[in-house]
């Protein structure tokens, strides 16, 4: 059975980032933005964008010839650059999924990386800002542990399969749970029906609402295909285990553990 629902709940599950605007926390969670800072209420893809035209004003931070993470912390607090450029480098370091997006797969920050995040960036996702979506700020690798600490829950107890006298517990989900509760279902009666809260007179609903918001994240991220795919299961030479339909606990654990080494936890 559900749990009901708080009876200040209302819906709003269209966007990763939420529907509602952001109101600057003013460094509230005590990350690197500044009081004052303009690009604290701008967009993750406008900040990205102001950065890419600017981008070779960052040059004298290159280290080998590369723009790195330990570059950004330098620009961050940098004098010899103009103001608005170092207060959009030390916001795009506040804001891990945007720092994560900005970053290639070897780490570097580049014009094309920046072009990027600003094409598929969506919202502002500052810590600070006010969203519905407890994830609207997290890297990737932050929602794949919160799944991971879900998993246990939520996966199908029917396939829990033990080996080596309960040393190795096996526990798989399938990848349409993740689908079916990302879509915030209702419990419903015997004849279908949506079954009412008595307090709120609004539907029960099957899940929290943060497993909800999980969920979407993980599908609108592409996270999905990537616990189900290669980066996850690795190659296996009597099969692939790869696209089945099935998430491998084993498998999202090692996929986390390669994430949260990567810069920006991506």
């Amino acid at each position: 059975m559900g749990t009901a629902l708080p009876a200040a709940r209302r819906h709003n599950l269209g966007l990763v980032n939420g529907a509602e605007r952001h109101v600057d926390g003013q460094n509230l969670y005590g990350g690197m933005t500044r009081v004052g800072n303009p690009f604290v209420s701008s967009d993750d893809h406008l900040v990205a964008t102001f950065i890419k035209n600017n981008l070779s004003l960052l040059d004298e931070f290159k280290e080998d010839g590369k723009l790195t993470q330990k570059s950004w912390q330098k620009a961050a607090v940098s004098v010899t650059i103009p103001e608005r450029l170092m207060m959009a480098v030390a916001e795009s370091i506040n804001r891990p999924r945007l720092n994560a997006a900005i970053l290639t797969k070897n780490g570097e920050i580049t014009s094309d990386s920046l072009t990027k995040a600003s094409n598929s960036q969506v919202g502002n996702t500052n810590p600070n800002t006010q969203s519905a979506d407890p994830f609207h700020s997290k890297s990737d690798a932050q929602v794949i542990k919160a799944f991971l600490d879900k998993f246990n829950v939520l996966r199908d107890k029917s396939q829990d399969f033990d080996v080596l006298f309960g040393l190795e517990k096996r526990r798989y989900m399938k990848t349409d749970t993740v689908t079916y509760i990302s879509t915030d279902p209702d419990v419903t009666d015997k004849n279908g029906q949506p079954v009412l809260d008595p307090r709120t007179r609004f539907p029960l609903k099957k899940f929290p609402e943060i497993d909800v918001y999980m969920c979407r994240n993980i599908q609108e991220r592409g996270l999905l295909d990537r616990m189900d795919g290669y980066e996850a299961n690795g190659y296996n030479i009597f099969g692939s285990r790869n696209d089945d339909g099935w998430l491998k606990r084993s498998s999202i654990e090692r996929l986390h553990e390669s994430m949260s080494k990567k810069p920006g936890g991506s």
